[in-house]
Formats: C-alpha cells, structure tokens, sequence
C-alpha cells in the first residue's frame, strides 16, 4: 500500500457527494421499466467498486450503518436524536452521510437517520 495522502477537506466532501448521487441514483432506478433499471443497477455497482477502489488507494474506507442499533458509540451524527432516548434502543434506519475511515479512525463522521426498534 502507498504513504497515505494529505486528506483535504474538498475530496472528503466530494467523496460523500459521490456516494450520496450514487444513492439517488439507484433510487431512481427503481422506477424505471426493467432493462433500464437493470443498466442504472449496473452502472451503480460498477461506480461503487470505482468509488472503493479509489478510496482504498487514500487508505480509506467508507462505513454505513442501516439496521445497527444506535446506542451512542457508533461515529455518525444522527440527524432524529432528539426524537429518541438510547433505553428506547433505536436503530440507524437510513445513512445519510456515510462514514469515511483511515486505519480505523473516523476522519468524517457521517449522518444517519434513526427508527423505532420495531419499524422497518
């Protein structure tokens, strides 16, 4: 693996709107008629390995968090916080941000948004 590079703010940012696009991407191609929807899930996954791939020549990784309960020790902010209290046990229903990681050290946090233990 290659010296880490000097991480600036600006690619940490464009890293996070990539992913975020690529979100909305996908969504997107739900709702398309099937043979599209299938080139967008295509194009979708092809850019997700680019995304690691180049993210992995940083030494970074990117971390998401659906279904883990949220119980204050993991890394992203949760944007609902205040609609819960941690003995209600919520769960990370929805990353809105993902997690970036260098070495195991969080270097942006993310967001995420929470849900009832119940709800799916």
């Amino acid at each position: 693996m290659s010296e880490p590079v000097e991480l600036n703010p600006a690619v940490l940012n464009l890293v996070v709107d990539h992913w975020r696009l690529l979100r909305l991407l996908e969504r997107v191609g739900d709702q398309l008629p099937h043979n599209a929807a299938a080139r967008v899930a295509g194009q979708v996954r092809f850019q997700e390995a680019r995304l690691a791939t180049l993210l992995g020549g940083m030494g970074l990784t990117l971390a998401t968090y659906e279904g883990r309960p949220f119980d204050g020790s993991l890394p992203p902010t949760a944007q609902n916080a205040d609609e819960f209290s941690l003995e209600l046990a919520p769960r990370v229903g929805q990353t809105l941000e993902p997690t970036l990681l260098r070495d195991g050290r969080v270097v942006h946090a993310g967001r995420v948004h929470l849900q009832a233990s119940g709800d799916t």
